[in-house]
């Protein structure tokens, strides 16, 4: 039985998938984009039938079985993707379970993907929702006719990006739970306006998805934009993001921490992001998260602040298009325990401020 109860970043981590890189392909998508979304040096890649090199896919599974590991040896019920055939079915791979399910409270929810390579992912997570009726978990597939291409169907997007508003269309990858009411997303080329209304839909009257808009003409997901860490604090990209775009929303107030610039690299090659996969990170708990081996700079800002890196190779998974956060889809955070840790901490700070 899968317990399935999470509605923030931060609370410690109890039940978790990690994805499989096997039979990883590049996808084949619409040209515009693959040109609007990735990186220009690596747009031929993107062809029918071509898988990413067997050596980086792997080298990334033996880097997803020990964060497998990592995270059983902190107390954590980890699941695992079936492995599926890509290469005759059209598809990408599974090794990004959060860019696809989307956990709100006791909700999972199947994103109406953009990408055509990408509707048939939910083949590799069948056997675990299967799982999820008996603990009263709610599963809610996405109810769009996902035939409809969100490129040429339906009116233009008056906006940037290169879908319309042909049908629904969001990535659970594109949004941030920041509390068991509140969730924080951005349009982007995967993510329409009718799909933010479906999303709200889904989730019901009682949660609230809150729009903010990065300066990003390559939006795609928003876990290398902002990353948080803790309630009221969290680390943002500074070269996508102005920290006055979050006043009014649900993070004003927030301590945010600009991320330091990652360094250049070109081994592996970084086929599906920029650099700045370097800040999708996954909070295991209100101590430890974890990062690539190789940011250290990274490490020492975590480290400022109380936490304490968790360092694991992953830049083989980071060739593919994502990081610690896209291979990762929590199930189940507890909560309760943070918001307790969190009366306590401002109990204490109370005491310490007040007048001797």
């Amino acid at each position: 039985m899968i317990v399935v109860d999470a509605c923030d970043e931060w609370s410690p981590l109890r039940e978790v998938v990690v994805g499989t890189a096997y039979g990883a392909m590049f996808p084949d998508e619409d040209p515009r984009m693959i040109e609007a979304t990735m990186p220009r040096e690596h747009w031929a890649n993107f062809r029918a039938g071509h898988p990413f090199p067997s050596r980086i896919v792997d080298a990334a599974e033996r880097e997803l079985q020990a964060l497998a590991e990592v995270l059983e040896t902190l107390g954590c019920v980890v699941h695992r993707p079936q492995r599926v055939p890509w290469a005759g079915l059209g598809g990408y791979c599974a090794a990004m379970p959060r860019d696809c399910l989307l956990v709100m409270g006791n909700r999972v929810l199947e994103a109406p993907m953009a990408w055509r390579s990408r509707r048939q992912e939910l083949l590799a997570y069948w056997p675990l929702l299967r799982q999820l009726r008996p603990s009263g978990a709610r599963w809610l597939p996405s109810a769009v006719d996902l035939a409809l291409d969100p490129h040429t169907s339906g009116p233009s997007h008056s906006g940037p990006w290169v879908i319309g508003e042909g049908r629904p269309a969001w990535d659970a990858a594109d949004f941030l739970r920041l509390g068991p009411r509140t969730v924080l997303g951005q349009l982007s080329h995967v993510t329409n306006r009718s799909g933010v209304a479906h999303l709200r839909t889904q989730l019901g009257p009682g949660i609230n998805v809150h729009l903010i808009q990065p300066d990003d003409p390559h939006a795609m997901h928003i876990d290398a934009t902002l990353c948080p860490l803790r309630e009221g604090l969290a680390l943002y990209n500074p070269d996508r993001l102005d920290p006055t775009h979050l006043a009014g929303s649900p993070m004003d107030g927030w301590e945010l921490v600009p991320a330091p610039s990652p360094e250049p690299r070109d081994h592996p090659p970084l086929y599906m992001t920029s650099p700045w996969v370097s800040m999708n990170l996954l909070v295991v708990d209100n101590q430890h998260v974890l990062t690539e081996t190789r940011d250290e700079k990274l490490q020492a800002l975590l480290g400022s602040y109380g936490m304490t890196p968790l360092a694991l190779p992953f830049r083989n998974v980071q060739a593919m298009g994502g990081s610690f956060h896209c291979a990762t889809l929590d199930l189940r955070r507890d909560r309760h325990r943070a918001e307790a840790r969190n009366r306590d901490h401002r109990a204490i700070s109370s005491v310490d401020e007040r007048p001797a």
